[in-house]
């Protein structure tokens, strides 16, 4: 499993992680398991991958401007991402499997989405008229990439759109979804969400700051959720998961969990 820059052993059965990989080898384990790159062919995944530059950047490091020039796979952390339709603004929180800037990709007229880091992040950068470039040439990676957008729209109506729930249920199904994409280790309950501020989960469920207060202590009013500076932890995901109304392939079981 991947944990903030690391990949991780994972005992299904015990719900225990074991020690991660480092160097090359952890690169290689989160490229193998990511989303986006993990379906495609291994001799074109390394290929593919090739073509890209290694990025580290750190909280509030910028990693697209308005003129958004580079296309980055998200290999871990957590990217706050902010479109802007006239005076309407979206936010999404991306992490693991993200390609941020594949709607430019295929429809160059789009105004590009400024993207931001807001815990230490690691991507695979390539610039934007290199991958319409390759995307010309490769049927299989056109094929992810429009893969990515389709999961993209599903998120924002699995995740983001849910306006007829309370919002501590909205907020727990962010959460859910956070941790599937943007976790890191925590040694108490093995994973937690770290990087995203009140005003950030706000704005990405387009409530106020004090609606997510209000959220919070509802949900640490049920024990769902620990909180502490820019630091979320879950003592039942399956609680969680249960609360927020969502339904997942495999949820972690989270409460007895240590790091060894």
């Amino acid at each position: 499993m991947v944990l903030g820059n690391s990949v991780y052993t994972f005992d299904m059965e015990t719900g225990r992680v074991g020690h991660g990989l480092s160097g090359s080898r952890a690169l290689r384990g989160l490229i193998d398991l990511n989303p986006f790159l993990s379906e495609l062919p291994r001799p074109t995944r390394q290929e593919f991958a090739s073509t890209f530059t290694t990025r580290s950047s750190s909280r509030n490091d910028q990693l697209r401007g308005s003129v958004g020039s580079t296309v980055h796979v998200v290999l871990s952390g957590c990217v706050y991402e902010e479109s802007s339709y006239g005076e309407d603004t979206t936010v999404r929180l991306h992490g693991a499997g993200a390609v941020l800037g594949v709607a430019e990709v295929f429809s160059p007229e789009l105004h590009a989405p400024t993207a931001r880091c807001l815990n230490s992040t690691l991507t695979l950068a390539v610039p934007l008229s290199r991958m319409r470039g390759i995307v010309e040439h490769s049927s299989v990676i056109a094929a992810s990439l429009g893969k990515v957008l389709a999961d993209q729209l599903l998120v924002a109506e699995r995740v983001y759109n849910r306006r007829s729930l309370l919002p501590e249920q909205r907020l727990a199904g962010l959460f859910v979804h956070l941790l599937d994409r943007c976790a890191v280790p925590c040694t108490t309950y093995g994973r937690m969400i770290e990087g995203p501020s009140q005003g950030d989960l706000a704005d990405a469920l387009s409530v106020s700051r004090a609606t997510v207060e209000n959220a919070l202590k509802v949900l640490r009013d049920r024990n769902l959720v620990t909180t502490g500076y820019r630091r979320y932890r879950f003592p039942n995901e399956r609680e969680l998961a249960s609360f927020g109304r969502v339904r997942t392939l495999s949820q972690t079981v989270t409460g007895a969990t240590k790091v060894q």
